[in-house]
């Protein structure tokens, strides 16, 4: 396994993340969602109507419609909307009650943190086994969106406290807020200047390093083996995307985010964290109703309302993106396709996944709305050495899943475990 990677003093001179004490603040895309059921006795009469063909009604609202059609008599109608009026009230409330009952619930992320071992601006990389020198190192990267804490939610279960049991040294980047270092970072820069830098540390062991990148840190991670293929054992990636144009309603809203976006970034810097959760939120726009109705009724003290918290905090904990990253995203990947197409370009490089001649591990959720299997097994098919595993499960349930280390987490470390 070559020699061992050498033990560091943690880094000190950090600021640590701020952490949410006292009651949560109500994020931008839960008071949109508040709108949404007492809307509805609005736009009744345009639920009577066929909606356009290439933007069909969610299912939830197909039978709304279609109820709406048969209510042709104006006593009907009357009685339809008084019922749809106290529905929407209905609905409205139980919401509500879900929202305040995550906002006063007090569990919070509770884990120590892994030390520092190295930093530059506002990015560390922190040591998940600092004790195991020996250990085959992972590399993992999350996305730039949010925090890296989803690898680490709790203490049982933590997917890379998972991976040290398993007598591996997790290494994880911490991306934190952009700082006045990283204003006008690219991809480019966040390559050249923070995650080969990182490698660069780690290969003073001259071990070789297992690479895993979860999300846009897949893409990450993708790019940085491709640039330093000598330096990668193996590539792992969870929920990574590459054809962004599949499916074609979730481009096309990217597609309308893109053209919107630019005043955004050209008033306020960045891209902030609650544009860009109303943007996923968009995708989905009954889910966010869904799951807080449902928590209204769950038991309070459960372990699966404590998980709901903890995930919650989690997204609504993200980081906004500098203005290049922003372009490149969401006018490159999702809105251009440059990835699909063969023409994304990292540090003037092409990355062509077809080039990589180390093995990979891919996951690919069966259930993901966030990264649609449409999206990512077309990476699969390119990778010449990849092992492919599909769980049903979605995007955050990768991680955060009840079953998550027994039928995702356990496959991985037993494939691993071959190649180290």
């Amino acid at each position: 396994m070559g020699q061992a990677l050498q033990k560091h003093q943690p880094v000190t001179d950090i600021t640590p993340h701020p952490r949410r004490m006292g009651p949560r603040p109500l994020p931008l895309h839960l008071m949109t969602a508040l709108c949404v059921w007492p809307s509805l006795p609005i736009v009744w009469p345009s639920l009577r109507n066929d909606w356009p063909s290439s933007n069909p009604p969610p299912p939830s609202l197909q039978k709304l419609r279609a109820a709406a059609k048969l209510t042709e008599t104006s006593a009907a109608q009357t009685d339809f909307l008084t019922a749809l009026n106290q529905e929407a009230c209905n609905r409205t409330r139980r919401f509500i009650s879900g929202i305040q009952a995550y906002q006063d619930h007090p569990d919070r992320r509770d884990v120590p943190e892994a030390p520092v071992i190295w930093q530059q601006g506002t990015t560390r990389l922190r040591d998940y086994n600092p004790s195991a020198l020996h250990a085959p190192v992972i590399l993992v990267i999350p996305s730039l969106i949010n925090r890296f804490d989803i690898l680490d939610l709790d203490l049982a279960p933590s997917f890379l406290r998972s991976l040290a049991a398993h007598g591996f040294r997790p290494l994880v980047v911490d991306w934190d807020t952009p700082g006045t270092d990283e204003t006008n970072f690219g991809l480019t820069e966040y390559m050249t200047q923070r995650l080969i830098p990182v490698l660069e540390f780690i290969e003073r062991s001259k071990a070789g390093v297992h690479l895993l990148g979860y999300c846009m840190g897949g893409l990450l991670a993708l790019a940085l083996a491709a640039l330093k293929p000598q330096s990668i054992k193996t590539l792992t990636l969870m929920a990574t995307p590459w054809d962004f144009h599949k499916p074609e309603n979730a481009a096309n809203s990217f597609s309308t985010w893109a053209e919107k976006m630019e005043p955004i970034l050209q008033q306020m810097g960045q891209l902030p964290v609650d544009i860009i959760q109303s943007l996923f939120a968009s995708l989905q726009p009954l889910q966010v109703l869904e799951k807080f109705s449902r928590f209204a009724d769950m038991n309070p003290i459960s372990m699966e309302t404590r998980k709901f918290v903890l995930v919650e905090d989690w997204l609504n904990d993200g980081v906004p993106l500098t203005c290049n990253v922003a372009r490149e995203c969401i006018g490159g990947w999702y809105s251009n396709n440059v990835t699909a197409k063969g023409e994304w370009k990292i540090a003037d490089q092409i990355i062509d996944p077809s080039q990589l001649a180390m093995p990979c591990y891919v996951i690919v959720p069966g259930k993901d709305k966030i990264v649609p299997p449409e999206s990512a097994l077309p990476l699969v098919k390119l990778l010449p050495h990849a092992s492919l595993h599909e769980p049903m499960c979605g995007h955050i349930g990768l991680l955060a899943g009840r079953n998550a280390a027994q039928q995702i987490w356990a496959p991985l470390i037993h494939w691993l475990e071959q190649h180290a």
